[in-house]
């Protein structure tokens, strides 16, 4: 008998079984380290949208948050830098934070179809649009004595009132424009998605949306010297001139405080492959939002999206429902994402005060109840936002955010308040190695 042979087969069996218990470790998410059990814990990941602020007193100052601040002194909190561009957008923001690169980013129209649970066909061009209020101005541009009307953006969400928008949706909802189907699909309350159907069309194209109120409607343009961006552009712009003529009659505008009159449209992008959350991190990944992007990225992602009754994305969404059912989630995944949109739409809405007693109702609804009900011996909660909005202009900026985690015997760094001035104290981490950070806690 060779012996060298048996103690060689040995030895590689040995190796094989001792993998095989490393693999099950992982699948149960326990580690063992000589006599020692490391279990890896889950992550609660709740994601505060726009909630920072630039004004003197933000609303995080404002607010009365003793159980917000109770984990941030016993937790360990600093700073996330965003400098996404001048107007960081919710879509890429979002994207990075979870630790994905910005060349992987496959586009917000594509994001919010898939919010909406769009069919998806490779070669469509999908756009983000808005119902909007815009007027006419009428102006001799070239001093000839011929004036000509523009079309000036008073209000880019139509003052988030969705009354008679569903109506609306069905009179625009398909056109038939230079060999191009274009389809309208309402989403959430001022949101829409258009879809461009034809072998010969091209997200390269501009947006329609100049980003600010007081400012001219766009139009469209290619960004490629090719046919099918300048067939895309003269597309987009014939269906804007159509859809302002039908809306701007419509009925339900009678009953509107403020018409909703336009479309703006922005982000046109096409189906584009996205490692999977899974594949990425090894984490089984859930997602409980009611916001068309973010279940858009949880989706690309491949997590599953959790659909909660009473979830708007606005002031009025059922807090405690998503809590509850997020919390409920951890029970079957590894990361569970919670996100809350009304801390964004107050300070676009430039209204801080208001801002405040939305915070102080998520303090009561969402935060008492994770301190209560979750189990942080198991369990990492990751409080966190994707950009500051501000308060002052109603935009998305560029700058800093306030962190927090928190976990059972976590090594407190003393800051005592979950604000923009406290959490000076702690270390300031740039978005895109935000993930990285959340993972050297598990």
């Amino acid at each position: 008998m060779n012996f060298g042979a048996v103690i060689f087969v040995a030895f590689q069996y040995g190796i094989l079984f001792r993998f095989l218990d490393f693999v099950l470790m992982v699948r149960k998410r326990t580690y063992k380290f000589g006599k020692f059990n490391i279990i890896m814990k889950k992550i609660l990941f709740v994601i505060l949208d726009g909630i920072a602020d630039d004004i003197e007193k933000t609303p995080l100052m404002m607010a009365a948050k003793p159980n917000l601040d109770l984990l941030t002194k016993n937790g360990f909190a600093g700073l996330i830098e965003n400098r996404e561009g001048a107007h960081p957008d919710s879509g890429i923001s979002n994207f990075v934070l979870l630790g994905y690169q910005k060349e992987e980013y496959p586009g917000r129209g594509y994001l919010e179809a898939l919010g909406i649970n769009l069919k998806i066909t490779p070669g469509s061009v999908y756009i983000r649009a808005n119902f909007a209020t815009v007027k006419e101005v009428l102006e001799d541009k070239f001093k000839t004595g011929n004036f000509e009307p523009r079309l000036i953006v008073v209000d880019r969400r139509a003052g988030r009132d969705s009354s008679g928008l569903f109506e609306m949706s069905k009179a625009i909802k398909e056109f038939f424009l230079d060999g191009v189907r274009i389809d309208f699909y309402k989403s959430l309350a001022h949101r829409g998605v258009v879809v461009l159907n034809s072998i010969n069309v091209s997200p390269d194209v501009s947006d329609s949306d100049p980003g600010i109120e007081g400012k001219e409607v766009l139009d469209i343009r290619p960004l490629k010297d090719d046919d099918k961006a300048f067939k895309t552009a003269a597309a987009l712009n014939k269906f804007s001139k159509e859809v302002y003529k039908i809306l701007k009659n419509h009925p339900s505008n009678k009953y509107r405080k403020i018409p909703a009159n336009y479309i703006l449209l922005r982000g046109a992008s096409c189906y584009q492959y996205v490692k999977s959350f899974k594949d990425k991190y090894g984490f089984n990944g859930a997602c409980v939002a009611a916001s068309p992007v973010i279940k858009g990225i949880a989706r690309a992602m491949e997590m599953h999206v959790e659909e909660v009754p009473g979830a708007t994305a606005d002031l009025k969404t059922d807090l405690r429902a998503k809590t509850l059912k997020a919390l409920d989630l951890l029970n079957k995944y590894d990361f569970v994402i919670l996100h809350i949109l009304g801390t964004d739409i107050t300070s676009h809405d430039k209204n801080p005060k208001l801002g405040a007693l939305f915070i102080e109702k998520i303090d009561r609804e969402v935060f008492r109840r994770i301190l209560e009900y979750a189990n942080f011996d198991k369990t990492l909660l990751v409080v966190c936002s994707d950009h500051p909005t501000s308060s002052k202009t109603g935009e998305h900026i560029p700058g800093f955010i306030p962190f927090l985690f928190y976990t059972k015997d976590i090594e407190s760094n003393e800051v005592e308040k979950l604000d923009e001035e406290s959490c000076k104290q702690g270390p300031v981490i740039n978005i895109e190695d935000f993930m990285e950070k959340v993972l050297s806690y598990v």
